[in-house]
């Protein structure tokens, strides 16, 4: 290779080595997950929306970058909206979410950095339109219309896929509070739903959207996000409603407890009496029937006695008179007798012992 060729490449290497240097001074690259600002001594001079190599004055441009992705917002204990008051008096506390996005529309990243500058402040400006509209949309309606959608009566014992479509934007347990808290007063379940859950997060939904959209009076210029989606996560009551609900709820469920169990003490009461009713009225047909059997066999008793006496009556009373003269007289005995007394008959009739 000749020097000259050497040396010409070694050049165009060296310049793109400085170009490659000075590259980052002149142009900025744009991708697709974002979009950029250029400032120009501090001032917005134009936006690039689109991915692509853009280029920029050295020293005197400096360039803002911006998400172009969706940003979420709330869905936590620390974001929490306590005490706000419903139509029907009932104080409840509920965790917001808002999903929002700096505006690519036509001026939209310069409105952005003019008005709110950082993605904190953008975050804190949802934050607050967002608790506001909920805050005023929710204090005209009452409790039912935010944890129902339809007038179908709620029941805690029917079917749990019910419950969840019902509920589903609702805590578990909070839910299940609230809907004892329905449940014991009759007309929440008579109480016809005009408007529901889902209508209510709607006009929440478009309120927010136009307190946000609105113009400066002043400037004549909006803050260059949109609100996407807003909703709540979780609803519950506030710890002294909580408090008395639950007590009521564990008052109310000790006394079904308590008519349960003197129902049941009733039921064995009833069935104790009626089983010593059975075992008293088995005993007297037992006892009946070994008195029978017994006055039976006395009489079949009665009847050999009376058969056997038939048969062999004069013998038997002469030996039963014999054993009667035998414990009746002894060797010490003196009888007195008459002429036509029978034992003194049967005593002359005896032969005198031989000696």
């Amino acid at each position: 290779m000749k020097p000259e060729t050497v040396i010409n490449l070694l050049r165009g290497l060296a310049v793109l080595a400085i170009l490659l240097v000075l590259a980052p001074f002149f142009c900025f690259v744009i991708d697709e997950r974002e979009m950029g600002v250029v400032m120009r001594f501090g001032k917005p001079a134009r936006e690039k929306v689109e991915p692509g190599v853009y280029y920029k004055l050295p020293f005197v441009e400096t360039v803002r970058r911006l998400p172009k992705t969706r940003q979420f917002w709330g869905d936590s204990r620390r974001f929490l909206l306590p005490d706000l008051p419903t139509r029907d008096d009932k104080k409840i506390e509920l965790i917001p979410w808002a999903m929002w996005q700096i505006d690519d529309a036509e001026t939209g990243p310069t409105t952005f950095v003019q008005r709110l500058r950082t993605i904190e402040n953008a975050e804190e400006r949802v934050a607050q339109i967002c608790r506001s509209a909920i805050r005023d949309v929710i204090t005209q309606y009452d409790l039912a219309e935010l944890v129902r959608s339809t007038n179908r009566t709620l029941t805690l014992s029917g079917d749990q896929q019910l419950l969840d479509d019902e509920l589903a934007e609702v805590g578990e347990s909070q839910a299940e509070q609230m809907l004892v808290e329905l449940e014991e007063k009759s007309e929440s379940n008579s109480k016809e739903i005009l408007a529901g859950r889902s209508k209510i997060l709607d006009q929440i939904k478009i309120e927010a959207q136009r307190r946000l959209a609105s113009k400066d009076d002043q400037e004549g210029i909006g803050r260059g996000i949109r609100l996407i989606d807003i909703g709540i996560s979780q609803i519950a009551f506030v710890d002294s409603v909580r408090i008395k609900t639950f007590d009521r709820w564990i008052a109310e469920r000790e006394s079904i407890s308590a008519r349960n169990v003197n129902e049941g003490e009733r039921l064995k009461a009833a069935i104790i009496n009626e089983t010593n009713a059975e075992v008293q009225s088995i005993e007297g047909k037992g006892q009946q029937k070994a008195s029978e059997t017994k006055g039976q066999a006395d009489a079949d008793v009665i009847k050999s006695y009376a058969e056997a006496m038939n048969e062999v009556g004069e013998f038997y009373t002469f030996v039963r008179t014999l054993e009667a003269y035998e414990k009746a007289i002894t060797k010490d005995s003196s009888l007195i007798l008459t002429t036509d007394s029978e034992f003194f008959g049967l005593l002359k009739k005896l032969e005198p012992l031989k000696k």
